[in-house]
């Protein structure tokens, strides 16, 4: 019968064998430092992801609310007047949505030739009840009517022309005067 110490050696040394292998403890070290690198960079992207669907869930948002404000854009040309070089427009705001801003004016002439794109001058709408007032923030709420002057250097000469005005969310109106 095998003596009780070469029984107990056996396990003994394999033990000893594992313990002291230090190829089988960095194999296992290497695995989970490779896993925890693994998932703080999943964790990052998912963070990353996230915060890029958060931004463009939120420009979603503020383009499809400004889109539904601008259906209710609604400009009506009340007079039109070309004298010199200055054009002068007087609106109304006959729409649905209040802070309509003109941003541009766009000319053409009776062939469809672009002639310029303009700025109001001074930037902004002006009060048609007391003239030469400023609109207060440059914007028609609605119902209220205001006009805005354009300088056209050089002169214009004499004939039809058509003219676009852009809003601020980008709502374009047409008209047209003539130049005497």
């Amino acid at each position: 019968m095998p003596n009780r110490k070469t029984r107990n050696q056996k396990p003994k040394r394999l033990i000893h064998s594992l313990l002291s292998d230090k190829r089988a403890i960095s194999v296992a070290l290497t695995t989970m430092i490779i896993t925890a690198g693994v998932i703080a960079a999943g964790i990052a992207v998912l963070y990353w992801a996230t915060s890029w669907g958060n931004v463009a869930n939120q420009q979603y948002s503020e383009t499809v609310a400004n889109s539904q404000t601008a259906i209710g854009e609604r400009l009506a040309f009340e007079y039109t007047a070309y004298s010199g070089n200055n054009l002068m427009v007087y609106l109304i705001n006959n729409g649905m949505s209040n802070n309509v801003n003109i941003t541009r004016v766009y000319i053409w002439d009776s062939s469809s030739q672009p002639i310029g794109t303009f700025t109001p001058n001074p930037p902004g709408l002006m009060n048609i009840t007391s003239p030469g007032t400023p609109i207060p923030g440059n914007s028609l709420d609605k119902g209220e009517d205001g006009y805005f002057t354009i300088t056209v250097n050089p002169p214009l000469i004499s004939g039809y022309y058509t003219f676009r005005v852009v809003t601020e969310r980008g709502r374009n109106f047409d008209g047209s005067f003539f130049a005497p």
